[in-house]
């Protein structure tokens, strides 16, 4: 059986929810059924949003994404002491990006 895709929501409509949810009075638990939403996803966005780290890319396109320049030390000369060199980019929510070159 084929993995069932959820739908992707921009951070604005999860903080719709997340406010919508507060004012309710429901517990999470309940105003997820009713709004038929994952409860983790609920609280995921919740703790994104309300860190202030909701600088994700939007579903729509590239107009969310950001960029960062990135040099790579150029590969010293043959013959040379070559000590390699190693890159690791924190792109945050337990995602780490780690290039290494070996001497």
């Amino acid at each position: 059986m084929p993995k069932q895709r959820h739908p992707r929501y921009l951070a604005q409509q999860w903080q719709a929810w997340i406010d919508e949810q507060a004012r309710s009075g429901l517990s999470q638990r309940l105003f997820c059924e009713q709004k038929s939403l994952s409860k983790s996803s609920f609280q995921l966005w919740k703790r994104r949003l309300t860190s202030g780290a909701a600088a994700m890319p939007q579903a729509s396109g590239a107009e969310g994404a950001l960029f960062a320049p990135v040099s790579i030390p150029a590969t010293e000369e043959p013959g040379r002491d070559s000590r390699g060199w190693e890159i690791e980019l924190d792109l945050g929510y337990g995602v780490c990006l780690r290039f290494r070159r070996g001497g």
